[in-house]
């Protein structure tokens, strides 16, 4: 659960994901990570864990709601990045950053405000076609490469896409089990999300989908 009070400055969605078509086509594109941008980004983690890894959520609302609570799209781009348990260092996966800055902190150029809504539904797409795994990080807010005190910026990072669509548009679809494992039903049924990140109030947290309906 992650309380949107004045000390949090910056709200951070992260996807990470290994197929390039995924990569909305209105984000700006980084130069390819290197071997020595990669140790500079591990040797910054020093957040602590908000939200603990959870599979199968859904995030359809979630932009939406984090808006209405005094977040703004102020930034977005994607970078092709090393895969660290590859041991020799040749696959890559992508990871697409959108940054929401709390109103009172809103600064960006008009270049960016004439793509933003744009983004905004290559965000919204992201959102509906899959599922993913949630884990979050509330970390120390740096301005110019200086923290600033009493100030933090949240990462809410999302993996392990599962895809709620086959290419050709049709709903991904499995077959109920039973205790042992065996088939029931007519017919397999469209896979649906078992939790939903949301705002309610002030509070990021994820809900059951039961606790929703």
């Amino acid at each position: 659960m992650i309380e949107l009070n004045g000390a949090i400055r910056l709200v951070a969605l992260q996807f990470c994901f290994t197929n390039p078509d995924v990569v909305p086509p209105s984000v700006k594109r980084l130069v390819r990570e290197t071997p020595e941008k990669r140790v500079v980004r591990k040797d910054r983690s020093n957040g602590f864990v908000v939200i603990e890894p959870t599979a199968k959520c859904s995030l359809v609302k979630f932009p939406g709601e984090l808006e209405a609570a005094g977040y703004e799209l102020v930034n977005a781009f994607c970078e092709e990045r090393i895969d660290g348990k590859d041991a020799r260092g040749k696959r890559t996966y992508y990871m697409v950053r959108l940054l929401f800055a709390r109103s009172e902190f809103v600064d960006i150029s008009a270049e960016f405000r004439e793509v933003r809504d744009t983004i905004r539904a290559g965000l919204q797409e992201l959102c509906e076609s899959a599922m993913w795994r949630v884990r979050a990080f509330s970390n120390p807010f740096f301005m110019d490469g200086e923290e600033i005190p009493g100030q933090r910026a949240v990462s809410i990072n999302l993996e392990a896409r599962e895809p709620l669509f086959r290419p050709d548009g049709q709903p991904v679809v499995v077959w109920q089990k039973d205790e042992r494992g065996e088939r029931v039903g007519d017919a397999p049924l469209p896979i649906v999300s078992e939790r939903r990140l949301c705002v309610i109030g002030e509070l990021v947290k994820l809900m059951t989908v039961s606790e929703n309906r």
